[in-house]
């Protein structure tokens, strides 16, 4: 029985120290229309905090995604398209990032945006080429 018990207390406690060392990485998208009609938005990040939208793209317009924030921490920038492939990241340290994709075709784009070494305001904007 009690190598029962001591089985059951260790896969518990992995299981505890993957989902804290782990956080998920599927947070729920808020879909936030069409990209050309973007006109930024401002978010307040936690610390080690994780934020994802969606936004239509038509084929062909490049666009641009950047970020910036008021304090100095860690942002990363990744951009999904709808078939939840990675098509750019920008993993560099400090709070700017600027990634550019040209849709192969019309769709939805999810943009993760990772926030670590603090609290901070990030400013997410994006620009379709004319």
């Amino acid at each position: 029985m009690k190598s029962i018990t001591r089985l059951v207390i260790a896969v518990v406690a992995v299981m505890f120290a993957v989902a804290t060392v782990c956080p998920a990485q599927d947070v729920k998208p808020t879909d936030l229309g069409k990209g050309a009609a973007f006109n930024g938005k401002k978010i307040e990040m936690k610390d080690k905090g994780e934020v994802a939208y969606l936004l239509s793209f038509t084929a062909g317009k490049e666009f641009e995604a950047t970020t910036d924030g008021l304090k100095n921490t860690d942002v990363h920038l990744f951009v999904y398209d709808s078939s939840g492939a990675e098509v750019a990241k920008d993993d560099s340290p400090g709070p700017k990032c600027s990634v550019k994709v040209t849709p192969e075709k019309d769709g939805q784009y999810k943009f993760v945006i990772k926030n670590a070494g603090g609290a901070n305001t990030v400013t997410v904007n994006v620009k379709v080429a004319k």
